[in-house]
């Protein structure tokens, strides 16, 4: 009889864990978020106002479609304001494919350069 009291708090402890991880991509565009892109600073040690969103392209989200662009800069918005980044805004500086030689461990096409705005004097 001792055993089945213990095996209830297991099986709730499974159900809030499994509950838990669903709650992290509670959507199909978070999912898509984080499979997709990533927001990074410059690995070259220079610390400045430039950040890199890098992301895949996909048969879903191609190149040169706007719907897919939007997308990704809701995506771009996302990632600053998951980070409490660029409080005062941003703007995409450039937006280009990696170089075949440039350091892309995540395999990613595109590299939007994005510059934090300055937060208003007072």
């Amino acid at each position: 009889m001792m055993h089945k009291f213990i095996r209830f708090p297991a099986v709730l402890l499974a159900a809030a864990t499994l509950a838990g991880g669903c709650a992290a991509f509670d959507t199909p565009d978070t999912y898509n978020r984080h499979r997709l892109s990533d927001i990074s600073e410059p690995r070259d040690g220079t610390v400045g106002d430039v950040l890199f969103f890098d992301v895949s392209l996909s048969a879903e989200f191609p190149d040169d479609n706007a719907t897919a662009e939007a997308t990704r800069m809701i995506w771009l918005a996302e990632w600053l304001e998951s980070r409490a980044m660029c409080p005062a805004g941003h703007e995409v500086v450039n937006r280009r494919p990696f170089d075949f030689m440039e350091h892309n461990p995540a395999r990613r096409d595109l590299r939007y350069e994005v510059r934090c705005k300055a937060a208003p004097a007072g």
